[in-house]
């Protein structure tokens, strides 16, 4: 008699196998799995393409492929988002990059603060410093950019638009392997590109399995309402 394979190591899980999955095992179980032994999704047909994708992509930044990862729906075959858990990838979805580099962390957290230096300047009135008014908006910003920095991730999209080192590396990802591999993107779909960079692969773990213990979270919270609206039937 055949063994059952375990959960853990189906490539891809739909949908129900995703609920059991995040019952049975620890959201760092399942991201070491997605890390470590999962040919993504979007490249599954094509795993040189993958290979490819990643080279190109560590040459551009200057890393080992090994370093190059992708995660999210392109990974996995399906959002990871609670509500649409049953939504499959699709071409029209976002290819989430993760770059394992300690020097370009280092290097892109210390450029955001250049943008946060700038925003943060003081006026100055009759030789008198006075503290900026600072918009809703640029607070959440820099209050996002600094709470994934000080968990080892740096992502571009905490900053606004227009802000070089974010424009930087959006631009370079649209100019190398995205182009090279068939996967070139419209200019309105380049801010889909998503990209982050972890500062150790320790903190990627952390990253993706906080995402996953996050769709756990919510996968719960939205049974627990469905269970508070069924109707109780009168005897």
């Amino acid at each position: 008699m055949k063994n059952k394979p375990s959960l853990l190591s189906r490539p891809y899980p739909d949908a129900e196998q995703w609920k059991k999955l995040l019952s049975a095992f620890s959201p760092e179980a399942i991201a070491h799995k997605l890390l470590l032994a999962s040919v993504p999704y979007v490249f599954r047909k094509e795993p040189l393409k993958f290979a490819l994708f990643r080279k190109t992509i560590a040459d551009a930044f200057n890393v080992d492929p090994t370093d190059i990862f992708i995660v999210g729906s392109a990974l996995a075959g399906r959002s990871l988002k609670a509500k649409e858990l049953s939504k499959e990838y699709s071409a029209d979805s976002d290819i989430d990059t993760l770059i394992i580099s300690e020097s370009l962390f280092t290097s892109q957290v210390m450029r955001s603060l250049q943008w946060v230096s700038t925003v943060t300047a003081p006026d100055y009135d009759k030789g008198q410093r006075k503290a900026p008014e600072l918009s809703p908006e640029t607070i959440i910003q820099i209050s996002r950019l600094s709470m994934h920095a000080c968990r080892g991730i740096w992502r571009p999209d905490s900053l606004p638009k227009g802000a070089q080192v974010r424009e930087e590396f959006f631009e370079k990802f649209n100019s190398v392997s995205l182009k090279v591999l068939g996967l070139q993107l419209s200019e309105e779909a380049v801010e889909k590109v998503f990209g982050r960079v972890a500062r150790s692969f320790e903190c990627a773990v952390a990253d993706v399995a906080q995402s996953l213990e996050r769709l756990s979270h919510d996968l719960q919270n939205i049974g627990h309402n469905t269970d508070q609206t069924k109707v109780t039937p009168v005897k």
